[in-house]
């Protein structure tokens, strides 16, 4: 895990999903070490012809759910989405690859994880006890400019639940 950097304002802001990280190669989904997955048929549909990086979810604290569904025969994948958040293939700062995500036309079941500008280090602080407070599992930090490299965004989960903003501050 990257360290956070001591000035975050103007990085992009994300949250952490607690997911199964997986790449739609244009063709194919796979896991982060290669592993082809076999989604049901209508997870092929409409999918564009690019690679995409994202995140295969349900929702807040359901990890077990996630992984229950996807392996199941019966009712396969029912309640995942993809969630996008960075298209590998561009060799463009962060922000283009961003900006060329939100042009795709994507199936029902993908959604583009949405990003902001965080204001600085009480924006995030702040942010990642919403999250947290809510069920999440944190935010991830990526600098502006950046280029695509596996690896190359800082995860901040340093916040148990039971954590309120007034803990944070004493």
């Amino acid at each position: 895990m990257n360290a956070i950097p001591n000035n975050v304002a103007g990085f992009w802001l994300s949250e952490k999903l607690d997911g199964v990280f997986c790449r739609w190669t244009g063709t194919a989904y796979q896991t982060r070490n290669g592993h082809r997955l076999t989604p049901p048929a209508w997870w092929l549909v409409s999918m564009p012809p690019v690679m995409l990086d994202g995140e295969l979810w349900n929702h807040r604290g359901g990890f077990d759910e996630l992984v229950s569904a996807i392996q199941r025969k019966r009712n396969p994948w029912e309640g995942v989405s993809f969630q996008v958040f960075d298209m590998p293939i561009l060799r463009v700062p962060f922000e283009q690859r961003i900006a060329a995500l939100g042009r795709l036309q994507l199936p029902e079941h993908c959604h583009l994880l949405p990003h902001r500008v965080c204001d600085g280090r009480d924006d995030l602080d702040s942010t990642e006890v919403e999250i947290v407070a809510a069920g999440g599992e944190g935010c991830v930090l990526r600098a502006p400019g950046s280029f695509y490299r596996p690896g190359n965004f800082t995860k901040i989960k340093r916040i148990y639940p039971d954590l309120n903003r007034s803990q944070l501050d004493s």
